[in-house]
């Protein structure tokens, strides 16, 4: 039998008379941040003491149409998503990840490290989110969108570190000695045997190029840096438990740092007369190097203990000079002189000392 195609073709030419539906509209494009739902955290209140670490869990639950995006911590960058900030001045990055529901609708979860670095109430002050478009971001103060709970800290006998370089300032090409002192501040004593780690340069802030040392009998530590290593940043750590989903940047509990210093302050100072009634002010006029704009500098009067107090202040202008005030209290004769305090700059320094006489 022979096949027909006038069927086929009628009917397609049908179908092309027939006026098209609407097109179906596209999928508006997501233009709004993930939404905060709620934090809550495991416990109201914690004790921690001395080196001890106290991991805390928190949850947070987020929403997004498109999915909330994981995004791993990177030194320098702190691109981490989600995170949490908190009103503590050490280890207050958190780091969120999934551990219930979906991206678009999930429980995120961190741990809080709780050190004897905090202390009193401690809660989230920041969020951070990024959508899977990186586009769209929630990044805002939480106690704003939800009720934010707070953790209580009680916390004691926090280690205490100071670190020094000996002789400064540093003769050229010269190698130092660098110590490290660390005590119990709650009662003032030497901490033995106390664990620190080491590092220098871009391992202040990077992971790597870290030693790990302790203290002696006596709370101290001490090493020698050669002429080439002492160029760089040093600084020492007391090292807590690192969150499980963030081992950097590291939990600290204390921490000091700085450069060795290759200068001292070099100050001069000339009173505007050599006396002045009882009361009334002389300028004492002078000048200090190396040029540290805004640099407080400090007029000491010697007392009949033979001490010398600080009786008033002004900043080093960007000229390099500073005008101070000097006001002799009596009729008798009185010794001053100009302290510029060490720094992160130089060593400290004074000026020669001068008198000015009351009448």
């Amino acid at each position: 039998m022979r096949t027909s195609f006038v069927a086929p073709a009628a009917a397609a030419l049908l179908l092309s008379l027939i006026p098209a539906g609407p097109a179906s509209a596209a999928p508006a494009a997501d233009t709004a941040p993930p939404r905060l739902e709620s934090i809550t955290l495991e416990l109201p209140s914690v004790t921690v003491s001395g080196t001890q670490t106290r991991l805390v869990g928190v949850r947070v639950r987020l929403t997004d149409e498109t999915g909330v995006q994981p995004i791993e911590y990177v030194a320098g960058q702190e691109l981490a998503s989600p995170r949490l900030r908190l009103n503590a001045s050490w280890n207050s990055l958190v780091l969120l990840r999934l551990t219930e529901g979906t991206d678009k609708d999930g429980i995120w979860t961190g741990k809080l490290p709780v050190t004897s670095a905090w202390s009193g109430a401690v809660q989230p002050i920041s969020i951070y989110a990024a959508d899977q478009t990186y586009a769209n971001v929630l990044n805002t103060d939480p106690r704003t969108l939800v009720d934010t709970p707070s953790l209580q800290v009680q916390s004691s006998h926090r280690p205490g570190l100071d670190m020094t370089f000996s002789p400064e300032p540093a003769p050229a090409g010269k190698s130092v000695t660098q110590r490290v002192r660390a005590w119990d501040t709650t009662t003032g004593k030497p901490w033995a045997n106390l664990s620190l780690r080491l590092s220098s340069d871009n391992g202040c802030a990077e992971p790597g190029n870290i030693a790990t040392v302790r203290t002696r009998a006596d709370g101290t530590y001490q090493r020698t840096l050669s002429a080439a290593q002492r160029q760089w940043l040093q600084c020492v750590w007391v090292p807590g438990v690192d969150q499980p989903a963030l081992s950097y940047p590291n939990t600290v509990i204390a921490s000091d740092g700085g450069h060795v210093r290759t200068q001292r302050y070099a100050v001069s100072a000339t009173p505007a007369a050599k006396s002045a009634p009882v009361g009334k002010s002389v300028n004492v006029n002078g000048s200090a190097t190396p040029l540290h704009k805004g640099k407080v500098m400090q007029l000491q009067r010697l007392y009949p203990d033979k001490t010398w107090r600080k009786v008033s202040t002004a900043k080093v202008r960007d000229s390099g000079r500073f005008s101070l005030a000097a006001t002799p209290p009596g009729k008798a004769t009185y010794s001053y002189r100009v302290y510029a305090p060490g720094d992160s700059y130089a060593v400290g320094g004074v000026s020669k000392a001068f008198t000015i006489r009351g009448t």
